[in-house]
């Protein structure tokens, strides 16, 4: 019975269209509600790791010279953390001139750092680098990963 009227249904050229289109569009608006939302925060959280990265080839410049290449992964993007008046019944966000109060800022979480640099292969170069690195970011060692240039 089912089939029947399935089959009536898609006997017809135009309704055919009709749903195709339907759900073309669909999909469509669905991957632009979507993407908008994700360019911000991968533009927010691209922004840091460049930031990072430029920081850490130049601190590891400092200390071994030569050239170096660094690559940060960060975990999500920057976090801002309002100020709340809260009641047992409700709780709003402090406002002054009109703007909301900000607390602190939390920057993104870096996932791993890898550092490329003359010298990265000896043993102490690369404690060294990561010894640096994981007091200055707050990462285990573990998460950083340092290597010579080939």
């Amino acid at each position: 019975m089912k089939n029947e009227a399935l089959s009536k249904i898609f006997k017809s050229k135009k309704t055919v269209l009709i749903l195709a289109v339907a759900a073309l569009i669909g999909v469509a608006l669905m991957f632009i509600g979507s993407t908008e939302k994700k360019t911000d925060n991968y533009d927010e959280i691209s922004e840091y790791e460049a930031m990072t990265e430029n920081k850490i080839e130049q601190t590891v410049e400092a200390m071994c010279g030569g050239k170096v290449h660094v690559i940060v992964t960060a975990e999500y993007g920057k976090e801002t953390q309002y100020a709340k008046n809260t009641t047992k019944e409700s709780e709003q966000t402090v406002l002054s001139s009109g703007s909301p109060v900000v607390v602190r800022m939390v920057s993104p979480v870096i996932k791993g750092i890898t550092v490329v640099c003359k010298n990265g292969g000896d043993p102490a170069v690369s404690r060294r680098i990561t010894e640096a690195l994981s007091t200055a970011y707050g990462i285990s060692s573990a998460r950083i990963y340092v290597t010579s240039v080939k």
